[in-house]
């Protein structure tokens, strides 16, 4: 069984994507833009668990509703400097435009003493039905005592 939890779409520029999944292993979150990609380790099996659930959760209705992740990796380059590459995951419904659904993710990189931005990909109006059946299969499939609640 595949277990992995994706939204892909296209635009003018081109492809755009938000996955995790695992790599054999460690969960995985990949982002990708028409320009580039980037992927952080996403965390445990609770937190995809977490993930899946709140896929499955977001309303229909309008109302208030954001689950966020909050994704890092810390990595010594080669003058021995640390450099750590973080990111914001988040699923919700956007109270500022009508409730409308999206997927969002932002990173950001420090060393030393800077701080950049990274990749910026959101998923305005993501296909929710697919993404509750594809977060439904992956709770069904997932080892472990979670099973989907709704």
């Amino acid at each position: 069984m595949d277990l992995t939890l994706h939204c892909h779409w296209r635009d003018l520029n081109g492809p755009w994507a938000l996955t995790v999944s695992h790599n054999g292993r460690e969960w995985q979150l990949f982002a990708g833009t028409p320009v580039g990609s980037e992927s952080l380790p996403f965390a445990g099996p609770d937190e995809v668990r977490r993930l899946a659930q709140a896929l499955l959760d977001l309303p229909a209705e309008p109302e208030p509703y954001e689950c966020e992740w909050q994704l890092s990796q810390t990595e010594v380059i080669h003058d021995k400097r640390e450099f750590t590459h973080y990111a914001t995951f988040a699923v919700g419904l956007d109270p500022s435009d009508g409730h409308r659904p999206y997927l969002a993710y932002q990173s950001y990189f420090h060393w030393g003493q800077t701080t950049a931005l990274g990749l910026e990909v959101i998923c305005e109006d993501p296909p929710v039905d697919d993404l509750r059946a594809q977060a439904h299969a992956f709770l069904t499939g997932l080892p472990g005592p979670a099973r989907p609640q709704r």
